[in-house]
């Protein structure tokens, strides 16, 4: 299975119930996960509704001028409770070379992006 591209939900000027907008489920492992346009007006809101405890994986890009003197940058963590939901905001230096964010998940959990 590859990374899915998730697109966007624009947020109409009247809100967006995030209770009941739809959430994409994230296929399991790494490299499975999603890939995120990146914008500075993206939000991403990860969900955990499987059962059990879940590891969201944002995925950290290393510069080339850190990666040639042998430095690596680790990856975030994100852990999320059964029936609980996390919503963050990226910062820039999430982007991977091609410009998209990164999240692979342990189980099968759901994720929604809005910008």
């Amino acid at each position: 299975m590859a990374r899915t591209a998730i697109t966007a939900t624009p947020i109409p000027a009247t809100g967006l119930n995030i209770t009941d907008a739809t959430y994409a489920t994230m296929g399991t492992g790494a490299g499975n996960g999603v890939s995120v346009s990146y914008d500075g007006n993206t939000r991403i809101v990860l969900k955990n509704d499987t059962g059990g405890a879940a590891t969201f994986t944002v995925k950290i890009a290393t510069p080339t001028s850190y990666s040639d003197i042998g430095v690596t940058f680790p990856d975030m963590s994100i852990a999320v409770a059964n029936g609980k939901t996390w919503e963050f905001k990226p910062p820039a230096v999430w982007r991977q070379a091609d410009g998209n964010v990164y999240i692979d998940c342990n189980v099968a959990g759901k994720v929604l992006v809005t910008s």
